[in-house]
């Protein structure tokens, strides 16, 4: 189901029906991978992007990982309703409070989650 929707519907069936493998380089390419790093460095690498994404609003990061899945199932006008439902709840978190304050502060923010 993902796959097609990522990489097409040639690619896809060729991959599947052929059993080819592909190198990093077309993977990202492609679009299956966002970043490719050398084998020495991806531990580093993943750990500094995962505490890139530690560092966002808990709240808010909930809201927009489900914003993408419900993306590829529904029609764009729905997800914008969406997205105007979220944000405005997003607008009324402790964590949106923090990230004005720390703006105007020019610091760095410390979400809660709340």
């Amino acid at each position: 189901w993902l796959l097609p929707r990522i990489i097409g519907m040639a690619r896809a069936s060729e991959l599947l029906y052929t059993g080819d493998t592909i190198d990093a380089a077309t993977a990202k390419d492609w679009g299956l991978v966002s970043e490719v790093v050398p084998a020495a460095d991806l531990m580093d690498r993943a750990k500094a992007v995962a505490a890139k994404i530690c560092n966002q609003a808990p709240d808010v990061l909930r809201m927009t990982k489900q914003l993408l899945r419900q993306g590829m199932l529904t029609n764009f006008d729905t997800i914008m309703e969406m997205s105007a439902s979220m944000q405005a709840l997003a607008h009324h978190t402790d964590d949106h409070k923090e990230a004005l304050d720390a703006f105007f502060e020019k610091r760095a923010p410390e979400y809660k989650g709340s």
